[in-house]
């Protein structure tokens, strides 16, 4: 019985003691941390990044058109939260894309999600941003306005000594011809997690084996003499 009790005892510890052994996690990146930045776009299909020709959009790699190329963006505002050390002296790259359809937001090329669709890197830290998903909204000109184009999307942000976070981007891009944009990438307050079910499954086994452990420890049987049985 006593090994029997100790057998119990130990798979109730070993539940238990997994959960407490996992490795802490590193921090998640602080929420409003925001990293402002610019730079120049052609539209791709079409006149002006307006038009309803246009299907893509090629970012200017050093103030030149480089379709299929990372453009160039450059930081316009000192950077806050967890970003704080990417300043107005920093600069990164931005990925194109080659084509897609205003109407039902689907890219065609590079497929979703885009991989390092935003990139900075500074004293030797690197923020990166993976596009997921996008929504386009198109603005035609009026008599007294500029036609715009806005690209807000979803997606990871990644920054060095942090874990993934969510995050979004929002691009501005106005006026004919060659233009420029503006954009701000921000993290965004993860959900709150779910536990495993596997590290439900161990937590319960464990606080399981403890009560029969602890039952089994309160059990007597008496034997033929009348004397308790261990």
């Amino acid at each position: 019985m006593r090994l029997r009790s100790l057998a119990v005892l130990t798979a109730a510890l070993v539940g238990v003691g997994v959960l407490a052994a996992s490795p802490a996690s590193a921090a998640l990146i602080a929420a409003g941390s925001q990293i402002d930045f610019t730079g120049g776009v052609d539209p791709i299909g079409g006149i002006n990044v307006y038009s309803a020709t246009t299907t893509g959009l090629d970012f200017r790699t050093d103030g030149s058109s480089s379709l299929g190329v990372a453009g160039t963006t450059g930081i316009t505002n000192t950077s806050n939260g967890s970003f704080t050390g990417f300043n107005i002296a920093g600069g990164g790259t931005i990925a194109d894309l080659l084509s897609y359809i205003v109407g039902t937001n689907t890219l065609l090329s590079p497929s979703l999600p885009v991989t390092g669709f935003l990139t900075f890197a500074e004293d030797g830290l690197s923020v990166t941003f993976d596009l997921t998903g996008f929504v386009i909204s198109v603005t035609a000109p009026t008599a007294n306005t500029l036609g715009t184009l806005t690209l807000s999307g979803a997606g990871t942000l990644g920054l060095t000594g942090f874990d993934p976070t969510p995050g979004i981007v929002t691009l501005t891009m106005q006026g004919p011809g060659n233009t420029s944009y503006s954009g701000s990438v921000v993290a965004q307050a993860a959900a709150v997690s779910v536990p495993e079910p596997t590290s439900m499954l161990l937590l319960g086994a464990g606080l399981v084996g403890l009560g029969v452990a602890r039952r089994r420890r309160g059990l007597t049987v008496p034997g033929p003499d009348g004397n308790a049985l261990t």
